[in-house]
């Protein structure tokens, strides 16, 4: 049991989108891949920016694909569920769409959005923007940085990261309750100070390598977590408490880093290609039934898959 207000702290799997031709989502695949990645994560979040693919599938796709997993999930996990959009509004009716569903099947588990604001958004007005949000909704709000993603954007961003004014200014809304945040230590550190104020403000690292070098005090956002969950789950769980008695055993930590290694390894392969990339090694490894990507994503090439294969064949997944 856990409280339904309380972000979940520890390994939040972003689960990739099963999907059928035609961008179709997959509801017996989502199952199944829910039930494999559960035995693990302690969150699972749905419609993530890179390994949901949410930003090149259609607001249905991302609907029904959502509701799906609350109704598989039943309250057993804390679910977290991505509404960032093109524009301001369309994130909205995503939102509203969602929440719609949430009350009409009267779902009662634990549930979160998550928003990465400056892909449709800019930092002017957005501590105002955010307000009228939390005037509309009841579910907590987990915001996003991660400059990386609004470089692909094709029209011109100023600025590519939340600025740690408004951050500040954001953080004592009270619906907004933690940051999943990528970029640099520097920026991570000025973020932290400017919420010190603000009580129980989680923050997930959103780069599982980051967290891996530098673990922060909450948890990460591991994709990796799809393929491997009871790695992840112990790597996880030794970075944050790794000042725990059990990591004074010698045999406890060459295990850890052995698994280290291993995730690690796999992180190399999908780091640039991310949605592909891991689609492909859990049809591999006999998670998903295939490997089909939304329409907008590349798939990956006859060289990856050779190296998927071998990689998978290594660490006995196949």
């Amino acid at each position: 049991m856990f409280d339904t207000n309380k972000l979940p702290r520890g390994l939040i799997c972003p689960l990739v989108t099963p999907l059928k031709t035609g961008d179709v989502p997959d509801a017996a695949a989502l199952e199944r891949l829910i039930n494999h990645t559960g035995i693990g994560a302690d969150a699972l979040l749905i419609g993530d920016v890179i390994w949901g693919e949410s930003l090149v599938l259609s607001p249905e796709t991302r609907t029904e694909t959502a509701n799906a997993t609350l109704e598989i999930v039943q309250g057993k996990w804390p679910v977290l569920i991505t509404i960032t959009s093109d524009t301001s509004k369309a994130t909205l009716r995503l939102m509203a769409g969602i929440e719609a569903f949430i009350e009409r099947s009267g779902y009662s588990g634990s549930v979160f959005w998550v928003d990465y604001p400056i892909y449709y958004h800019s930092n002017r007005g957005l501590p105002q923007f955010y307000e009228a949000v939390a005037r509309d909704t009841t579910i907590p709000l987990i915001l996003g940085n991660h400059p990386g993603l609004i470089q692909r954007r094709k029209k011109h961003i100023k600025h590519k990261n939340i600025r740690t004014s408004v951050l500040k200014r954001l953080s004592e809304i009270d619906l907004i309750r933690g940051l999943i945040f990528s970029g640099s230590l520097t920026r991570s550190i000025n973020y932290h100070t400017a919420v010190r104020n603000r009580r129980g403000f989680v923050f997930y690292d959103g780069d599982e390598a980051a967290f891996m070098r530098q673990p922060s005090s909450d948890g990460v956002v591991a994709g990796g977590a799809n393929l491997l969950p009871r790695a992840w789950h112990e790597i996880t769980w030794s970075c944050l408490n790794r000042y725990d008695v059990q990591r004074q055993y010698a045999d406890h930590v060459s295990q850890v880093w052995e698994t280290g290694v291993m995730v690690q390894e796999f992180y190399d392969l999908y780091a640039k290609k991310p949605a592909a990339v891991l689609k492909r090694m859990l049809h591999v490894a006999g998670v998903l039934p295939n490997a089909h990507t939304a329409s907008g994503t590349p798939p990956t090439n006859r060289t990856q898959n050779q190296t998927v294969e071998a990689i998978c064949r290594k660490y006995d997944l196949i």
